[in-house]
């Protein structure tokens, strides 16, 4: 049995990795996976050094490894827990972990999750009537907006457009100017120099947020026979008997803003992209949405008869995975995978980058072909972008009918046209 030293790492200094990585972090991960192979260790300023599994039969020895020897939720370094506060579901595991999965699932399953299918319709056919007629503008800015909206008016829906525009534009300011800098994520600059200092700004951004969403909990607690997921929070009780504190409701939440909006929206953005460089999947797309909705609004009764729309957000993240880590583990106990011994603290990551290029598994995997998902549903080793097991992004319905809806709206109410080449 190897050493993790002994693991192949890519030619090129760290400086060189770093500009790549965040550059193009899928270029990057396929370039190494066909330097390096099945498995490989880099490192990242910032994320810190990880090993990468890029076949199948690794992640799936991987996933079949027992909690106490592979663990997920947080790991310290990597998340911004100290920006979005501690004890959110994602950065829990064991039997913690399961219990507030009991908690937060059902009201962000699919069966829920269709209830707001005319929600998101309604704000991306809103946003879609603003966009400027024969001009560029950026995509991803609008579709990211559509997805914040619509789990601002999920999560907060009763408070009126007003506030619920105000807490949608306190959280972008907050994600854009506050967990975007990169001050957020390297601990030896956050140093608070008062409120217009770099780590001042973040920390007043994120007070404003926190104050603005603690409001809309209080509001929606007072709201006479209150459902949905905020109640729910409120009134759960742990194994020991004790409730969730007002900072872990608020971790939650942020959480699933961060998790849910960007991501959505950035993937819905390549998928476009994809369809508009692809006009035999977009005519494909536009013909099973004329046949199945014709001149209706969308509904959720719709989405089960669209097989192709969903092959084709399949798809699309496929060629462009937006979270290249949700299945991140820590090795708790010396574990061997692929002939190397991975001592504790090691840190082991699926990717996804590396899976989606392979050949065995997508032949020519640069083509974008929504066929591939097609009536198929492929095990969770070979794809499986929102994670597996009990690590499930518990998201991942309510990302994917968002994802559903705004594509099939824009695909019904615009035309567009790609106004830059991919950098």
């Amino acid at each position: 049995m190897k050493p993790l030293s002994e693991i192949p790492r890519p030619a090129g200094s760290l400086l060189a990795h770093s500009l790549r990585f965040f550059k193009n972090t899928m270029q990057l991960y396929a370039d190494v996976f066909r330097e390096c192979g099945d498995i490989f260790a880099m490192r990242i300023p910032g994320l810190g050094e990880w090993v990468y599994l890029c076949s199948p039969d690794l992640v799936q020895a991987m996933l079949a490894a027992p909690p106490g020897v592979l663990a997920g939720g947080d790991i310290e370094g990597f998340s911004l827990v100290h920006l979005l506060g501690g004890g959110a579901t994602s950065h829990l595991d064991g039997p913690a972990h399961r219990e507030r999965r009991e908690v937060l699932c059902p009201h962000l399953s699919a069966q829920t999750s269709l209830r707001h299918v005319d929600e998101a319709r309604r704000i991306a056919e809103r946003k879609v009537a603003e966009w400027p007629l024969g001009k560029p503008f950026p995509l991803v800015r609008e579709l990211q907006r559509i997805s914040l909206e619509t789990l601002v008016e999920v999560l907060f829906g009763g408070a009126g457009p007003e506030r619920l525009k105000k807490l949608a534009d306190l959280y972008q300011d907050f994600s854009f100017n506050g967990l975007r800098k990169p001050v957020s994520v390297h601990p030896s600059l956050q140093i608070d120099l008062g409120p217009w200092s770099p780590w001042g700004q973040v920390k007043k951004r994120q007070r404003e947020i926190l104050a603005a969403l603690s409001r809309e909990i209080d509001a929606r607690l007072a709201t006479a026979e209150a459902d949905g997921l905020i109640p729910a929070l409120d009134q759960a009780r742990l194994a020991d008997g004790s409730r969730l504190s007002r900072e872990t409701i608020l971790a939650e939440l942020l959480d699933l803003l961060f998790q849910g909006h960007e991501m959505t929206g950035d993937s819905m953005t390549w998928t476009l992209s994809e369809l508009l460089t692809h006009p035999e999947a977009l005519a494909r797309l536009r013909q099973e949405l004329d046949s199945v909705v014709g001149g209706e609004d969308l509904r959720s009764s719709h989405l089960p008869q669209l097989p192709y729309l969903e092959a084709v957000v399949y798809e699309g993240l496929r060629r462009r995975p937006t979270n290249m880590y949700t299945s991140l583990r820590k090795v708790k106990q010396p574990f061997e995978l692929g002939g190397y011994l991975l001592p504790e603290g090691t840190l082991v990551a699926v990717c996804y980058p590396a899976l989606s290029v392979r050949e065995d598994l997508f032949p020519n995997p640069e083509r974008f072909d929504p066929d591939r998902f097609y009536g198929k549903t492929l095990p969770p080793e070979v794809w499986s972008p929102f994670g597996t097991g009990q690590h499930t992004c518990t998201g991942r319905d309510l990302a994917l009918v968002v994802s559903k809806v705004v594509l099939a709206t824009v695909v019904r109410r615009a035309e567009l046209k790609v106004a830059q080449e991919e950098i």
